[in-house]
């Protein structure tokens, strides 16, 4: 047996449901708080249109929970088939292949040139947080849970 110190621990552990698989629950510790954490940031409300830049865990967490405050429309930008499939079982009306041209452009045309309401950006670099800059409507929220870092 070993013991180990948390915390606050009333607000940083939960009692794992009977015969949760252990690899799943540390999982779960990460990708669902801060994928919600950032709409959270992004104030996402019912009926906004929201983007969703990375869909890797993080910002598939960020997806569902955009889909359970009730956005209307989720634009989940990302490459990888496995991650696009999920994002829809999660809540994404729309697919944004940044192998396919320019996102702005692309979040731009679905739109009619408006631009999102709320953008989380949970993966890419400095550019990608100049791009949601550029789709975001006037007055709009980018709730960022990626790092920027060089």
């Amino acid at each position: 047996m070993f013991v180990v110190r948390v915390n606050d621990a009333d607000g940083n552990l939960a009692h794992l449901p009977e015969g949760m698989d252990l690899a799943a629950a540390a999982m779960l510790a990460d990708m669902v708080p801060t994928g919600f954490h950032g709409v959270e940031l992004a104030d996402v409300q019912f009926g906004d249109n929201v983007a969703v830049i990375g869909i890797g865990p993080v910002g598939l967490m960020s997806v569902a929970a955009a889909a359970i405050r009730g956005a209307a429309n989720i634009y989940a930008v990302g490459s990888r088939k496995n991650c696009a499939d999920l994002a829809r079982e999660f809540g994404a009306t729309d697919i944004i292949n940044y192998r396919e041209g320019d996102i702005v452009e692309q979040i731009l045309e679905k739109t009619h040139g408006k631009g999102v309401d709320k953008i989380v950006v949970a993966g890419g670099d400095n550019a990608t947080f100049d791009q949601a800059i550029r789709m975001l409507k006037p007055g709009g929220i980018i709730g960022n849970v990626n790092y920027l870092g060089e």
